[in-house]
């Protein structure tokens, strides 16, 4: 695509940097979008942030519509900076924080789903990167991102390339509601469980410890590889993973179906079901269920809260609090009895199953999106190609 314009020729407002508010003043008003939503989400809807209090000015001058673009001025990581996020419709008022920067484009001359999706591409990291290296840790400045030089296409293309891209991160987003909402249904059913009886055992009675240290360089390089960064908070389902050639030192061997549970800093939350073999971090505690019947009761009672909760309490450290194998396995839990236990694992496993599945469908999507950025950026596949191939998987 050789037309090309300066960015802040398709702007419909100025740019702006957001609200800056001490922490002593946060708590009340409205979401504020912060760095930390950019870089957890790629499009800002609803998600949960901190509020703050707007003057009438503020809230007359710095609300987020749908279709503005939030950048990240800078990042805690070097490549990050310049971050772009696609702020999507929301049923109620948002602001935004100083260090991100909001483009609000023209909707009659720019799609603002076009060129979210032009700055995820290689070409658009690339000329955020020029920008970057510019200015070096001072992250990137409006006065840059006016004058950068974007594609610009007519309308019906732009539209086009964002309809085919935005429907696989749709169907993405729908089966991440729906593996939530299975995280959801066991915890509250795993809740009607533990007030129905009085009865508890320890969990070294339901798991065993799995000790198994294994050098990178002795499984195939492509093995799976779990990091407590690939694991969400508090959600019993795993969504990526590395692999071992990333890493270069030992770590925990797990199995299919083997809990993973965060012990560094605990009370983040982070358990999971692993959904295939690998190699884990040595913070992660793997655990293994002794009686496979009821392993899908022993997920729900290990990745409750309660336990958790329990487990950040024992931690030992000030900094890096950690838990250990023997306070998790001293942690009592409720016991229904055998058949109970066994009868609500078979619900938790079908939908541990359907969870898995999902995952592994958005896993396919996101590759698919993905590896037809960049073509459809640069005009190496038609979007009617493209539009055929979406099809065939959505």
């Amino acid at each position: 695509m050789s037309n090309t314009t300066a960015f802040e020729e398709l702007f419909s407002a100025p740019l702006r940097n957001g609200v800056s508010y001490p922490t002593r003043l946060r708590g009340t008003g409205i979401p504020m979008i912060n760095m930390k939503e950019i870089f957890a989400f790629d499009r800002i809807g609803d998600q949960e942030c901190e509020l703050v209090p707007l003057t009438q000015a503020e809230f007359d001058s710095s609300l987020l519509e749908a279709g503005d673009l939030l950048f990240a001025r800078q990042s805690l990581t070097f490549e990050g900076a310049g971050k772009c996020a696609l702020v999507l419709p929301s049923g109620r008022d948002r602001t935004w924080e100083s260090h991100l920067i909001r483009v609000r484009l023209d909707p009659q001359i720019a799609s603002p789903a076009y060129y979210y999706y032009y700055f995820r591409s290689p070409q658009g990291r690339q000329a955020i990167e020029a920008i970057i290296q510019q200015v070096a840790a001072a992250g990137i400045r409006g006065s840059d991102l006016r004058k950068l030089q974007v594609p610009h296409v007519a309308m019906e293309e732009q539209r086009a390339i964002a309809e085919v891209l935005g429907a696989l991160d749709d169907k993405i987003a729908s089966n991440a509601r729906l593996v939530l909402t299975a995280d959801s249904w066991v915890r509250v059913v795993y809740k009607e469980v533990q007030a129905r009886t009085d009865e508890q055992v320890t969990l070294d009675k339901l798991v065993d410890l799995v000790k198994d240290l294994v050098h990178p360089s002795a499984v195939p390089a492509d093995t799976a590889y779990v990091g407590l960064e690939h694991i969400s908070r508090r959600v019993m389902w795993l969504s990526s993973c590395g692999t071992t050639a990333s890493i270069a030192s030992t770590k925990w061997r797990f199995a299919a179906g083997d809990i993973l549970f965060g012990k560094l800093r605990s009370y983040f939350h982070k358990v999971v079901s692993a959904p295939v073999g690998g190699l884990c971090s040595t913070d992660v505690l793997v655990v293994r269920p002794s009686d496979e019947n009821i392993a899908d009761f022993v997920l729900a009672a290990i990745s409750s809260d309660e336990v958790v909760e329990r487990c950040a309490a024992a931690s030992k450290g000030t900094r890096m609090p950690r838990t250990s194998w023997k306070d998790l396995a001293a942690v009592k839990v409720a016991w229904p009895g055998e058949v109970a236990a066994y009868a609500l694992s078979e619900k938790v496993l079908s939908l541990r199953n359907a969870a898995e599945a999902h995952l592994r469908e958005n896993n396919l999507l996101a590759a698919m999106r993905d590896a037809l950025l960049p073509d459809l950026m640069s005009g190496k596949v038609r979007v009617k190609d493209a539009e055929k191939i979406a099809e065939e998987v959505l």
